[in-house]
């Protein structure tokens, strides 16, 4: 199907061009390059071949950079690099090179930053002017043709009569951005006191009434809202919660929730959330899926499980490969019913276009989702719940039947790369939602996924980044080997009799020994490449490089004896905190990381013990109760609550400092153990269900329990859970 898909993109590119010669691009398998294939622009893909026509031609680069589902990427391709004014002015005068942003992610951030620092703004295309020797002098992102081409004319000029200027413009724009991809901030501890003013100062970077960060374009921005939504359960913090839930509400009730069908897209062009740019994401799934996951698990919200549900059954529908695996995106534009590439056009609405296929349930829809006569974007309505407190049932069945109507449509194309990291992140959300929706398909998808890319993605040793038409290419980078590893950690916590755990070790030895520096910080690549090496530590897409290695290591030391964990957690800690701390709203990943390291893992299910004993909570609002269930592996157990020896530390309960009764608690096996064969003692082994009663508002619920062996005892742990 893979094949056949990217036959067809050939040919279609090829009609386009109206049978030109294909480019330099032929043979890749990134299908964002196999776009221009047929372009007038004899692109050639970023490679030694490319700089050296330009250093033997003394030509300057042209680098164009974007990604297949990206609208404005193929709006400048059909106005100017398919018009042969404009290809035979490139080809003369510049060498033009195609990147994929979601192949290298490590360059896409290094010219996303040089864009950045000269022109106050970056996105996608990302238009970047570099000498032969590839130091950047010019920059910029979408433009139309005319100004494209007498941009080139202009640049082309200077190149010709002032190359003092453009070589000094060249040192000096490298030299600040290799400056800050270099970047190496002096090691700070975060305290809790200092984690919670970060997230209290973040708040007023926030839109108060839209939620969410800042303006338009507006972004999710997952990574700062989750870490506000660490810090609102480890302080108890209403205003952080109610922040994040605001947010959470704008897009679960907006037009970047593709209510349909399920899912969102990835980001919003107005502070509303209601007209998106239409692209879908997998890395936007897995991560607002989480965040509504956990928002749920903390106050259970029908609408933020809804949403988070209907986004899973999206990915499992739309975006999982056969074979396993998940898809990159899939596109903003799709063919209108005169063949012509138009943005959004799968997803809008008329009233007249509901009333032909709903029925009596027309009139009910068309209000329930804000669908007008003169839309909100062009004529048609993106579908929104602003306003919206009716049946929810009822509402699924009418938004049912536009899904299957829409489906008449031509549906938008996909992106068919797997990619490693954002696999990981849609295992890891994934693994978390089989258990909190009783869907055990989830984790299935989760676990296919894992093995896809273990069984096709290897390299060696180490791994590729990512798989097309049948073949693995690009060696995989700082945030796939970390994401992955997490994902197995994930994986190993919903099933810890499966085995993945030894390959996330493996794994982490791995990223240690190709991608570390001696201070203790890891690199983006093993061997720099574009403008050198650089340090992950700001958030893109998803965590940063940095804030995932610190995670992997801090889970896999929680989870073992290997002291080599330990020690390589607590040493990056505080390096990534001082440089977080110098920018959180752009590193807020890293700060939630290194506060993981220091005071344990957040979330419903908690690894303790060593990896020994999993506690899986969850939140019964209806009945009052936290219910608890204790996982002890074999060999190991916990005390009871009354364990008949005074200098054993007995399992405890305790709601907002009240500690329960001892009805609260089963009875215990009586027993001897090898290093107390004197004397019986009350314990608890293999599955315990423990259960708190909870009232309004905020609640504290610690559970305190101390494990050991037949041989040793491990240090007591408190472990506390927040809910509303």
């Amino acid at each position: 199907m893979r094949i056949i898909s990217l036959i067809a993109l050939f040919f279609a590119s090829a009609l386009w061009a109206q049978e030109r010669e294909p480019n330099n691009l032929l043979g890749q398998k990134s299908p964002y390059l196999l776009q221009h294939v047929y372009n007038a622009v004899d692109w050639y893909p970023w490679d030694e071949p490319a700089f050296a026509k330009a250093r033997a031609e003394g030509k300057p680069i042209f680098l164009s950079v974007g990604y297949a589902s990206c609208h404005w990427c193929r709006v400048m391709a059909e106005e100017s690099f398919e018009d042969d004014a404009v290809g035979a002015f490139l080809n003369d005068n510049f060498v033009s090179i195609k990147l994929d942003r979601e192949e290298r992610p490590d360059l896409d951030e290094q010219f996303m930053l040089v864009t950045r620092t000269a022109t106050g703004t970056a996105g996608w295309p990302n238009s970047v002017f570099l000498t032969p020797e590839g130091d950047p002098f010019y920059a910029g992102g979408y433009y139309t043709r005319d100004t494209f081409l007498s941009l080139l004319v202009e640049l082309e000029q200077r190149w010709r009569e002032d190359r003092e200027t453009i070589d000094a413009t060249a040192a000096s724009l490298g030299g600040v951005v290799r400056e800050y991809l270099g970047r190496k901030a002096q090691a700070k501890p975060l305290t809790p006191e200092l984690a919670l003013e970060v997230s209290r100062q973040m708040l007023s970077g926030m839109d108060d009434f839209n939620g969410g960060f800042g303006v338009a374009p507006k972004f999710p921005k997952e990574s700062g809202l989750l870490f506000l939504l660490d810090q609102a359960e480890r302080n108890m913090d209403t205003a952080l919660l109610e922040a994040v839930q605001l947010a959470a509400e704008g897009m679960v009730n907006g037009g970047i929730h593709d209510q349909a069908g399920g899912g969102f897209h990835r980001y919003a062009v107005d502070n509303e959330w209601a007209v998106p740019h239409f692209e879908k994401m997998l890395y936007n799934q897995a991560l607002i899926g989480r965040l509504l996951m956990r928002l749920d698990g903390l106050q259970p919200n029908e609408a933020f499980a809804r949403a988070a549900i209907r986004t899973f059954d999206y990915v499992l529908r739309d975006l999982q490969a056969t074979g396993g695996g998940f898809y990159a995106s899939e596109d903003a534009d799709t063919l209108d019913e005169n063949g012509e590439y138009k943005e959004g056009y799968f997803y809008l609405w008329t009233p007249d276009e509901i009333r032909a296929v709903a029925g009596g349930e027309a009139e009910f829809l068309i209000s329930a989702l804000n669908v007008e006569e003169n839309g909100n974007f062009e004529g048609s309505s993106t579908l929104r719940l602003s306003y919206f407190d009716g049946d929810r049932a009822r509402l699924d069945r009418g938004l049912e039947l536009l899904r299957l109507a829409r489906m008449a449509r031509t549906p938008p194309n996909k992106d068919e790369k797997i990619l490693m990291g954002w696999n990981g992140e849609m295992i890891i959300t994934l693994a978390a939602a089989a258990k909190a929706y009783g869907r055990p398909e989830y984790l299935a998808a989760a676990q296919a996924s894992a093995r896809f890319i273990m069984d096709n993605m290897r390299n060696g040793d180490g791994y590729f980044r990512a798989y097309i038409a049948g073949e693995a290419s690009i060696e995989a980078q700082l945030p796939d080997y970390a994401g992955f590893g997490r994902a197995l950690v994930a994986l190993h916590d919903a099933d810890p009799a499966a085995g993945w755990l030894a390959e996330a070790r493996r794994i982490a030895r791995y990223m240690r020994s190709n991608f570390q520096e001696d201070s203790g910080i890891f690199r983006m690549n093993e061997q720099a490449e574009g403008l050198g090496a650089f340090i992950p530590v700001d958030d893109g897409e998803v965590a940063s490089g940095n804030a995932q290695a610190q995670w992997l290591l801090s889970a896999l030391a929680r989870r073992g004896e290997d002291a080599e964990f330990v020690q390589q957690a607590d040493a990056l800690a505080d390096l990534l905190s001082g440089s977080a701390l110098g920018l959180p709203e752009k590193r807020a990943a890293g700060l939630a990381a290194v506060d993981a390291q220091n005071r344990g893992d957040l979330g419903p299910l908690r690894a303790v013990s060593n990896g020994a004993v999993l506690v899986q909570a969850e939140y019964d609002r209806a009945a009052g109760v936290v219910n608890f269930t204790i996982s002890v592996a074999e060999g190991w157990h916990i005390n009871a609550h009354e364990p008949l020896e005074d200098y054993f530390i007995p399992t405890s309960l305790r709601v907002n400092g009240e500690a329960l009764g001892p009805e609260a608690y089963p009875e215990p096996l009586i027993t001897t153990l090898a290093f107390n064969r004197d004397t019986p003692l009350a314990l608890y082994d293999g599955e315990l269900r423990l259960s708190a009663p909870v009232g309004e508002g905020a609640n504290v619920v610690v559970l305190v329990l101390q494990s050991c062996s037949d041989e040793i005892c491990l240090a007591p742990q408190d472990i506390s859970f927040g809910f509303w």
